[in-house]
């Protein structure tokens, strides 16, 4: 054995920064050259997604956005047999009339009654209301499906 081979035949590796290491070439494909970065690109770019993104957004809530009638469930109560007392609120725009929809359904799910109830125009803007809504059957629910303004 000599002082150039280890006891299983292998040759020593070199010591750490003595030889640089060099791959056969083609083996590994080509080396790229740094890219430039371009920072002023990139920043326009963001720039140009973000303010696309927020005219999107304010377009949609122009078309789909929130109605001005809003309406939000109170309490229901049928302890009165053929019956169901919904008592609702509804924020509407001042001197505007509104209509409301609502219904109650037994315990299977099928409604056994529905109403549009109007809602008078006058300068409140915040109306709470109570309606008797006549049903055939034994009612488990009321609800109020929506509001929408008057013609």
């Amino acid at each position: 054995m000599t002082e150039t081979q280890t006891t299983d035949g292998r040759a020593p590796s070199a010591p750490s920064g003595v030889a640089d290491v060099s791959f056969p070439a083609g083996r590994y494909g080509r080396r790229r050259s740094p890219s430039r970065h371009r920072p002023a690109l990139t920043a326009l770019l963001t720039v140009g997604v973000v303010a696309a993104g927020l005219v999107a957004a304010w377009r949609l809530t122009e078309v789909y956005g929130q109605d001005e009638v809003s309406e939000r469930l109170l309490a229901f109560d049928d302890s009165v047999a053929g019956q169901v007392a919904i008592t609702f609120e509804v924020y509407k725009p001042a001197g505007e009339g509104a209509v409301c929809a609502v219904r109650s359904r037994d315990l299977a799910g099928a409604e056994i009654g529905y109403a549009e109830v109007a809602v008078p125009a006058d300068e409140a803007t915040h109306v709470e209301m109570t309606y008797a809504l006549a049903v055939e059957g034994e009612p488990n629910t009321g609800e109020v499906l929506r509001c929408w303004q008057a013609d």
